[in-house]
């Protein structure tokens, strides 16, 4: 009888450690995660494809603490001192919604909206054949006084033509809208941006023809002051419909497949986090030599953990740390939301 409670006491002492040794392994992870923001992809690529993953590896951390706390251990205060030392990061995750105050809205204020459109649903990948005008109802309802589109689609045939249907929509009689992509002469792939104020001045940023990636610029007159409103849409990781079958169905069984599939998933984050840290290094100059106080908007395909995000916002306020509540979600796909 002894000699069982001695080999159980050993197997249990074993697990504590074997469990001591992953909680310190995913706490280094964490803090590498949180450390990704200030290093550029360009330097060290392997760093960024990490942020992905902050969500989940925050949440095994914050059990790990639960998990010692509940039994008095002193390894409750290694994950807690690495989340606390990344609040920054937890916060942009998620707000606690009795922390944020409601306030009135001024008349000095003015209403922007940032809006992926994914061209109107042109190829019905939602299965829903009035997107479009489902779209269109919501832009009515919340009435912008200024609105910047990205993967904005317009056909100079009837069926998607959206420049004119959105301005008299809306009723916002200035615009800039700018195409990466063009095809037969009449169909158009690109960035809009729609304003209430009078536009002075439009500029371009890492525009390469026939990508769709790109950002712009314009400046508008608001109560006789200039505001620079930025619209971009950030380098895609171009993930394959193969890429996001292997997410859904990782094949874990075959390991051959599940290699080859993991491979080419980080080829393309790689690429794309390359190109995304040019194109953000550029945007983050352009925001500092700007005379005008700036409003950014657009797609970063980039979680806000990420070294794009902490180009992009470093002297701005945050819409979401400001105002928001909940988890921060912008975009809830098959990937990682």
């Amino acid at each position: 009888m002894q000699v069982d409670q001695e080999t159980a006491t050993y197997k249990k002492s074993n697990f504590i450690r074997l469990l001591i040794l992953i909680n310190i392994g995913l706490a280094f992870v964490l803090l590498c995660v949180q450390l990704s923001s200030k290093i550029s992809p360009e330097s060290f690529w392997i760093f960024e494809p990490l942020s992905y993953t902050y969500p989940f590896i925050v949440i095994i951390n914050i059990a790990f603490v639960l998990f010692w706390g509940i039994r008095k251990s002193k390894y409750a205060f290694l994950s807690l001192a690495v989340i606390i030392m990344g609040y920054d990061k937890f916060a942009l995750m998620y707000q606690p919604p009795l922390f944020v105050m409601e306030s009135p809205v001024s008349k000095n204020q003015i209403k922007v909206m940032s809006y992926n459109v994914r061209l109107f649903d042109l190829y019905n990948w939602s299965g829903n054949l009035k997107t479009r005008s489902e779209i269109f109802d919501m832009l009515q309802k919340e009435s912008p006084q200024v609105v910047c589109f990205q993967e904005y689609y317009h056909s100079d045939e009837k069926d998607f033509s959206n420049n004119d249907t959105i301005g008299k929509l809306l009723k916002l009689d200035y615009h800039q809208i700018e195409y990466g992509l063009t095809l037969k002469g009449k169909y158009h792939w690109g960035l809009a941006t729609f304003s209430n104020y009078p536009i002075i001045k439009k500029g371009l940023l890492f525009f390469t023809p026939g990508s769709t990636n790109f950002g712009m610029y314009c400046d508008v007159i608001y109560n006789k002051d200039t505001v620079r409103i930025y619209n971009v849409h950030l380098q895609s990781n171009h993930l394959k419909a193969k890429d996001y079958k292997f997410i859904d169905d990782p094949s874990f069984k075959d390991q051959y497949k599940f290699l080859e599939g993991s491979k080419s998933i980080f080829k393309q984050i790689k690429k794309g986090v390359a190109v995304r840290s040019r194109q953000v290094d550029e945007l983050s100059a352009h925001i500092n030599s700007s005379p005008y106080p700036v409003i950014i908007c657009g797609d970063f395909n980039d979680p806000p953990y990420s070294y794009a995000y902490s180009r992009i916002s470093q002297y701005l306020q945050d819409t979401f740390l400001e105002k928001g509540k909940g988890f921060g979600i912008s975009y809830n796909g098959s990937f990682i939301p």
